[in-house]
């Protein structure tokens, strides 16, 4: 599977996961200042920025080492922005990571970390 292929699948799944938990999905790979924001969703009023990685095996390193401090810095900042742009920035948020692994176009596992960031 392609990569961007592979990365829009996890995302499909992540998306998939997170309505099944009662999360509301407000947009997806919203750009925003130097970044995108994979998956923005809404759960018990509560602004929920999603960071999805897709992976073909169960072998890669920890899902929270998956964000290098460039990656982490562009995702607080296009979070923050895209608050302000939104005039949401009184509002409870969080950033979770969903890491998602993929073995022949089935989901193998999900891996939900809330509040990583």
């Amino acid at each position: 599977m392609h990569r961007n292929k592979l990365g829009l699948s996890g995302e499909d799944f992540a998306v998939k996961y997170l309505s099944n938990k009662g999360y509301k999905i407000i947009g997806r790979n919203i750009q925003v200042g130097r970044g995108e924001i994979d998956i923005i969703a809404k759960h018990s009023e509560v602004i929920i920025f999603v960071e999805v990685k897709t992976r073909k095996s169960e072998d890669f390193e920890e899902l929270s080492d998956t964000i290098g401090v460039d990656k982490e810095e562009a995702l607080i900042e296009s979070c923050e922005k895209y608050l302000c742009q939104n005039k949401l920035d009184t509002v409870d948020y969080r950033i979770d990571l969903v890491g998602v692994i993929i073995r022949n176009s089935n989901v193998v596992k999900i891996i939900h970390l809330e509040g990583i960031l």
